[in-house]
């Protein structure tokens, strides 16, 4: 009965948007400036969002606010589809449809983003300066990027290089009022001859943030990060070198899981992760005489991850500034985890009815412990992959056609396993005259057991959980049928997204109701589920010149075979904002609405629907015959009380932020 509900309702969305399509297409018969034309490079082929087979939705940090760009985790949420699981403001997780963690795949200055993600408490650890663009794949994309992204794919393109004469610097600093918190930024680009760099540092220092009711102890956040990039570009080769070192400190209030035995871990202190990740990219492209491509990616990142829970000492005034920095005889976990990769495709040369790429990623992996408390054990971690995807035209459609092989293997002193996956793609698209595009998408994907599925048997002090793994685990594989309808005109755009995605021997942890050492332990499972759901979006721009709007609606339902649902799903959403545009002066109305979710995994709590409302504004100025900007946002501006769904706190009591305001400024030279 659940099935039929939800396909009827999505059944009753497709039907209530065909007036409002029509109204599109009877008024205008041109294609209004979305960007359309814009490249997409998390796609084999380099076309336009137009053009690709596949749904790609696209973000321009540098469109939004400046305030809002210092979190990464917010700007994801503009995507219609996207949603975050939180831990406090320091740590956040995407969430694509209901899928997340090693479900998801980030690519970050060109290679793949593996700093232990298995966890629900590990975020990104990406600051948003130093970032050009997003692109979004929602849906498994195994076929282009191995195992683990059978939920999708987020790239994220780092910042461009300054295509001008000589030098631009930017400065700015932002204040947020909540959290008693600053965020800094230097930006330095420039370029000589054929070679560009760029150097972009930001120092983020966050106290406790608060509610609408109090300050939450514990929740701080610091960030110091540095990206280098150095370019080389000629007629026949192109190469970009990226290096990006990241240092985070972040606070956890004690107990982030509801105990079912409302255990008392009050003799514990301050929890906290220190985390250090260091990535480098090395991205070449080869351009030959018969316009066929050879592109070649070397990676190399190290996350270095420590758990801390220190005792607390009488009369200690809990200010992290004056720490002793020497943690290491109260470290409950340290790992680090080693990742080197390549990633090398051909492209053939282009004809008018085929394009066509060859290609294989491959990846080394291990993962060391240095402490004497052992989540889960060193392990060493292999991938290799090759695959074919070509790009047919005809006369009406446009085809989409990828296969590909995949191994993985795992294995440590007791333990060695291969994981083998054969995947398919198969996408159609077509344009129906200049401002309609259908969209069907046959895609299938795989995911192998991470190591702390295969392998955990200890206290995850992070969660305060007892997690037992399995080493009979087998892989997740999933099919996903993705249908795509826009249309377009000269002053408004809509669009809608069906999907339903299959997946068998979902992995997913199971509370047994017992515990050891006061701590619930909890096995890894594995049962099939589904999901199920869509996104509906429209944009206008109104007869006023200064004034325009968008708007999206969001629905996802997760079920497993065997009954219950799955956790982490994010209730009916629906995002409206008002955009009022006075030559340097924007202002921006945001509503952002959610539904009760009831509808809850095992260890979750159900959550009552809320309404939030944001401000927020820049304004430009000249200022030595440079540009000043001013900026300014409130957040919750009715300092609403409320639980997000996706927020691992509200199972502790803990609401979210409260009220915020924001101001900063940003000088460009």
């Amino acid at each position: 009965m659940n099935k039929i509900k939800q396909y009827a309702l999505l059944a009753l969305i497709l039907f209530s948007t065909n007036t409002i399509i029509s109204q599109i297409l009877q008024k205008n018969d041109t294609i209004i400036s979305v960007q359309l034309d814009e490249v997409v490079v998390s796609t084999p082929f380099k076309e336009s969002l137009r053009n690709n087979v596949l749904k790609v939705n696209k973000l321009n940090l540098k469109n939004l606010n400046y305030i809002k760009r210092q979190n990464f985790s917010s700007s994801l949420e503009e995507i219609p589809g996207i949603s975050i699981i939180s831990t406090g403001p320091g740590i956040s997780k995407p969430v694509i449809r209901g899928l997340s963690s090693n479900r998801v795949t980030i690519v970050n200055q060109f290679i793949r983003l593996e700093n232990q993600q298995w966890g629900s408490e590990h975020g990104m650890g990406i600051s948003g300066f130093g970032v050009g663009s997003i692109e979004v794949i929602k849906g498994p994309m195994s076929v282009l990027y191995g195992s683990d992204a059978i939920g999708g794919v987020i790239y994220i393109n780092p910042d461009s290089y300054y295509n001008g004469d000589g030098t631009e610097i930017e400065l700015a600093t932002i204040y947020n009022s909540n959290f008693n918190g600053f965020t800094s930024n230097l930006g330095i680009k420039g370029n000589s001859n054929k070679l560009s760099y760029l150097v972009q540092a930001s120092i983020v220092d966050n106290d406790n943030f608060n509610t609408p009711d109090e300050e939450i102890e514990n929740t701080y956040f610091n960030q110091s990060d540095l990206k280098l990039g150095l370019g080389y570009t000629s007629d026949n080769f192109i190469s970009d070198l990226r290096f990006n070192v990241s240092s985070s400190e972040i606070g956890i209030p004690q107990g982030e899981e509801d105990h079912d035995d409302d255990d008392d871990h009050g003799d514990e202190g301050k929890s906290y992760q220190d985390i250090t990740n260091t990535t480098i990219s090395w991205k070449n492209r080869i351009l030959f005489d018969n316009n066929s491509k050879v592109e070649f990616t070397l990676g190399f990142s190290s996350n270095k991850r420590k758990e801390f829970g220190e005792q607390e000492e009488e009369g200690n005034d809990d200010d992290h500034d004056d720490e002793d920095d020497d943690h290491e005889d109260e470290v409950h976990i340290n790992m680090d985890l080693e990742t080197t990769s390549f990633d090398f495709k051909y492209m053939f040369p282009k004809s008018k009815k085929l394009e066509l790429i060859v290609g294989t990623n491959m990846m080394w992996q291990t993962n060391t412990n240095i402490g004497e408390e052992e989540l889960i054990p060193d392990a060493d971690k292999k991938d290799f992959g090759i695959y074919a995807v070509s790009h047919i035209h005809t006369s009406k459609w446009d085809i989409l056609l990828g296969l590909r092989s995949d191994n993985r293997n795992i294995n440590n002193l007791k333990f060695d396993k291969d994981y083998n996956s054969f995947n398919t793609s198969l996408g159609f698209k077509r344009d129906f005259s200049d401002n309609k595009i259908f969209r069907i998408n046959f895609s299938n994907g795989y995911r192998g057991p991470n190591l702390s599925e295969l392998f955990s048997d200890g206290v995850h002090h992070g969660t305060n959980q007892y997690e037992v793994g399995d080493s009979r685990l087998i892989e997740e594989k999933n099919f996903q049928t993705d249908i795509s309808f826009s249309a377009f005109g000269s002053d408004s755009s809509f669009g809608i997204d069906i999907f339903y995605n299959s997946i068998q021997d979902y992995i997913y942890l199971n509370p047994t109701g017992n515990s050891i050492n006061d701590f619930s332990v909890y096995n890894y499972s594995q049962s099939d589920a589904s999901l199920i759901g869509g996104e509906l979006y429209f944009s206008k721009s109104t007869s006023l010149n200064w004034f325009s709007y968008k708007t999206s609606l969001e629905y996802v339902s997760g079920e497993k075979s065997e009954g219950g649902y799955l956790p982490f799903i994010s209730p009916f959403t629906f995002k409206h904002s008002f955009n009022l545009d006075f030559d340097n002066n924007n202002y921006k109305v945001n509503f952002l609405a959610k539904g009760k979710q009831n509808n809850i995994g095992q260890f979750e709590t159900s959550t009552d629907s809320y309404l939030v409302i944001n401000l927020s504004g820049s304004h430009d100025f000249k200022l030595i015959n440079n540009k000043l900007g001013l900026v300014w946002s409130i957040n919750n501006l009715l300092d609403k009380t409320y639980y997000d769904h996706l927020s691992r706190f509200k199972n502790i009591g803990i609401h979210e932020m409260g009220r915020n305001i924001s101001i900063g400024l940003n000088y460009n030279f």
